[in-house]
């Protein structure tokens, strides 16, 4: 191995300790960012998903939740509970709060309760 990539691993481990430590409640998308591996256009394309289904829901059209979520597990090659995890950040970040709020309702799960049933 070189040095440049050790150097390299290095900063991947010290950039994923960092992520470890930022709280994902205050700071959602940066922690769910780091986690994913994530790069701009990654965040730009889970967006576009949120985006399509949140125009579906204004247009009152029926929404298949289950194709929501195929989507994201497509686009970014991950299971069912990361899928949750995306929809939390961005639900604790202030957006998609409806896509978001349908998803937790359609898929209730212990998980989701802080958007099904929030506190007053």
């Amino acid at each position: 191995m070189t040095d440049i990539e050790k150097e390299i691993e290095k900063l991947k481990f010290h950039i994923s300790l960092i992520g470890e430590t930022i709280d994902h409640t205050s700071n959602p998308i940066a922690a769910l960012v780091i986690s994913m591996n994530w790069n701009a256009k990654d965040l730009d394309s889970a967006h576009d998903i949120f985006e399509k289904y949140d125009r579906q829901l204004e247009s009152n059209e029926e929404v298949n939740w289950h194709q929501f979520e195929h989507e994201l597990r497509e686009k970014f090659n991950i299971g069912y509970q990361t899928v949750k995890s995306i929809v939390l950040a961005f639900y604790r970040n202030h957006q998609w709060t409806e896509v978001c709020k349908r998803y937790a309702q359609a898929y209730e799960c212990m998980e989701f309760h802080e958007i099904t049933r929030p506190k007053d």
